[in-house]
């Protein structure tokens, strides 16, 4: 019996297998809490090339991407949990004060955290595509999710299905440690092809 190597069953066994080993890859190298930043710009430098139709091997381009990006992702992982670890406790001191000045410091708390958490879904894969300082990746992941609203809000959507999914489910919490989270960074590098390309030269 031969079996047709460019069948469309074939096809999606050979991804499935893919996605499986790349998540496994991305979450041994994430066990380090520290490089997770790292780990997540490798996983949307290997996403954003299939979502670009640039198939090819999985292992040696992740660690490739994965080295490449090591100090600058360890940095930015740092920086993102400082930064998100600040709002959280401002967030519950102003919540609690019950005053107006309250009041005003948490309403531009708020907005200054949406900022943040929506920058979080392209600094990654900005710094996995583009060379910048660390503060101008920070800055164009902020000025392109204001930029570009359609694609942001597709990201946002994205995440926050795969989120209730996973809440709702526990089914889906042994579906994303198998590959959900290669499928999930696959899903969302749809849209940041579509927003990057504009900025490649």
């Amino acid at each position: 019996m031969r079996f047709n190597m460019e069948s469309p069953v074939f096809r999606f066994l050979e991804t499935l297998a893919d996605f499986v080993l790349l998540n496994l890859i991305f979450l041994i190298t994430c066990i380090p809490i520290v490089t997770t930043g790292a780990a997540l710009s490798a996983l949307f430098s290997v996403t954003m090339r299939e979502a670009r139709e640039e198939h090819g091997y999985i292992i040696h381009p992740y660690l490739k991407a994965f080295k490449e990006n090591l100090i600058s992702g360890i940095c930015l992982t740092v920086l993102y949990i400082g930064i998100g670890a600040v709002f959280a406790f401002n967030l519950v001191f102003w919540m609690q004060s019950g005053t107006l000045f309250g009041n005003i410091s948490l309403a531009i708390l708020v907005l200054c955290t949406i900022l943040y958490l929506i920058s979080s879904f392209y600094v990654f894969a900005l710094n996995a595509r583009f060379e910048n300082t660390l503060r101008q990746t920070i800055k164009n992941s902020v000025l392109i999710a204001l930029t570009n609203p359609a694609q942001t809000a597709i990201i946002v959507l994205i995440f926050i299905a795969a989120c209730t999914i996973m809440y709702v489910s526990p089914s889906f919490r042994a579906f994303l440690l198998i590959f959900g989270f290669a499928f999930l960074a696959y899903c969302i590098s749809f849209p940041l092809v579509r927003v990057f390309k504009k900025y490649e030269a």
